[in-house]
C-alpha cells in the first residue's frame, strides 16, 4: 500500500531525489518546493512521465517562509536540497513538526550547529540526518563499511569529484552544483585526522596529481591525469573515525589539472565576480559530466581495501552524474527514515544506521551506481 509522503526542497539535486522516491512502490506522493515555480512544475512533469502522477509542485521561499511547520506536518520526511545555510532552521522546524529531516549538508559549521540541537530537543521521536548525498554522505558510509570489513583501519582516504567529460579552459570545470557549494570547497578550513589528532587545514592542502585509468577516455589532453587536494567535503567525519581508532583520514576533491591554479589566486570577496563567467557551460547531452570516487582503507593487520565508482550523465533521463550520485543516496536514506530504519536524534549518515541498515543503503545504491 502506498503510504509515504515526501517534501523535497530545491530543484537541482532535488530533481534526482524526487525521481527516485517516486519510483518506490511505498511512495504515495512527492512534493517539490522551491521559489522558482517554473522549475517545480517542470520537474513534476519530468517525474510524472516516468512514475505516473506522484509528483506535485508547491511554492516554497526559504527566505520568507517564517515557520513552515504546518507544511512540514503534511509529510513523513522533509528533504532539503537547498544551500546549506538554510538547513539549521529547516531541521529545527522539522523537529518541532515531528517529521524526519535530511539534507545534502557539506558545510562543517552548519552541521556542528545542527548536532547541538540534540541537547535542545532530547528524546526527539524523529531522525535528522545532515550531510547525505555523495560527499559528505555516501563516501563516508563506504569508508565505515571498509573499516568494518577490515576489522579496523589506521588510514582512510576518499578521493571524489564531479568533472566535465569534455574539459575546457580556463577552469576545466563546469557548474555541476550550486556555486555556493564550490565556494565552500575553495575557502573552508577542512578537518582531517593526522596521527590520531583532528586538525584543520586550509583548502588545497596536500596537493598532488595521479592517473586514473578509467578516466583516460575523456580527455586526450590529460590522459586520465587529475589533481587532488584536501577540502572540507567530508564534514565532521574525521571526528567519527577518530573514535573508531583511525589515525589518518582525509577527503580530497579531484579536478582536471588547471582548476587549482585558476581558483587558488581568487580572493573570497571576489569569488562570484571572478568565477561565474567561467561556469557558463551547462551540463547537457552536448556537455555531459561524470563523477568519480575512490575510497581506500588500510589496516596494519588485514591489508588494504578500496571501493570506487564512476557514474556518467544519463542521456535517457537527462539527470547529471552529480544529480544521480548525490540525489540517489539521499532518496534512499529518506525512504529508510520513513520506514523507521534510522536512529532517533541527529546523526550524520555514518552514525545514523546500524550495520545491517548501512549495508542495505550500500546495496541499494550499488544497483543504481555500480561500485568497482
Amino acid at each position: 500500500m502506498n503510504s509515504k509522503k515526501y517534501l523535497v526542497l530545491g530543484t537541482g539535486v532535488g530533481k534526482a531525489i524526487a525521481y527516485l522516491l517516486a519510483k518506490s512502490a511505498n511512495t504515495q506522493q512527492v512534493t517539490i518546493g522551491d521559489i522558482d515555480t517554473e522549475k517545480t512544475v517542470s520537474i513534476c512533469d519530468f517525474v510524472n512521465k516516468f512514475h505516473k502522477s506522484k509528483c506535485v509542485p508547491t511554492l516554497f521561499d526559504a527566505d520568507k517562509n517564517q515557520n513552515p511547520i504546518k507544511l512540514f506536518q503534511q509529510f513523513d520526511v522533509v528533504i532539503s536540497a537547498l544551500p546549506a545555510k538554510y538547513n539549521l532552521r529547516l531541521a529545527e522546524v522539522a523537529i518541532q513538526a515531528n517529521v524526519h529531516f535530511c539534507d545534502l549538508g557539506g558545510v562543517v559549521e552548519v552541521t556542528e550547529q545542527m548536532l547541538k540541537l540534540n541537547e535542545q530537543y532530547p528524546n526527539m521521536p524523529v531522525s535528522v540526518i545532515p550531510d547525505c548525498g555523495l560527499m559528505p554522505g555516501l563516501g563516508v558510509v563506504i569508508a565505515k563499511k571498509l573499516l568494518q570489513d577490515l576489522g579496523g583501519a589506521y588510514s582512510i582516504e576518499i578521493l571524489v569529484g564531479g568533472l566535465p567529460q569534455k574539459p575546457q579552459p580556463p577552469t576545466f570545470y563546469q557548474k555541476v552544483f550550486h556555486s555556493e557549494g564550490l565556494k565552500h570547497i575553495c575557502y573552508d578550513m577542512a578537518p582531517i585526522l593526522s596521527d590520531g589528532e583532528v586538525i584543520s587545514v586550509k583548502p588545497f592542502h596536500d596537493y598532488g596529481q595521479l592517473v586514473v585509468p578509467e578516466l583516460r577516455c575523456f580527455s586526450d589532453k590529460f590522459n586520465g591525469r587529475i589533481e587532488a587536494f584536501v577540502t572540507a567535503g567530508a564534514s565532521l567525519a574525521a571526528l567519527s573515525f577518530q573514535k573508531l581508532g583511525v589515525r589518518y583520514f582525509s577527503e580530497k576533491t579531484v579536478r582536471w589539472p588547471g582548476f587549482v591554479d585558476f581558483f587558488k589566486t581568487i580572493p573570497e570577496f571576489m569569488f562570484e565576480e571572478a568565477v561565474e563567467e567561467h561556469l557558463t557551460i551547462p551540463v547537457s547531452n552536448e556537455n555531459p559530466d561524470l563523477v568519480w570516487m575512490r575510497v581506500t582503507a588500510k589496516s596494519e593487520l588485514t591489508g588494504e581495501k578500496s571501493i570506487s565508482l564512476l557514474d556518467l550523465y544519463d542521456k535517457e533521463t537527462g539527470l547529471t552524474a552529480m544529480q544521480r550520485t548525490t540525489g540517489f543516496p539521499t532518496a534512499i536514506i529518506a525512504e529508510m527514515m520513513a520506514g523507521g530504519k534510522t536512529k532517533n536524534g541527529i546523526f550524520t549518515p555514518e552514525n545514523a544506521f546500524d550495520q545491517a541498515n548501512m549495508n542495505e543503503i550500500l546495496d541499494r545504491v550499488s544497483r543504481l551506481i555500480p561500485f568497482r
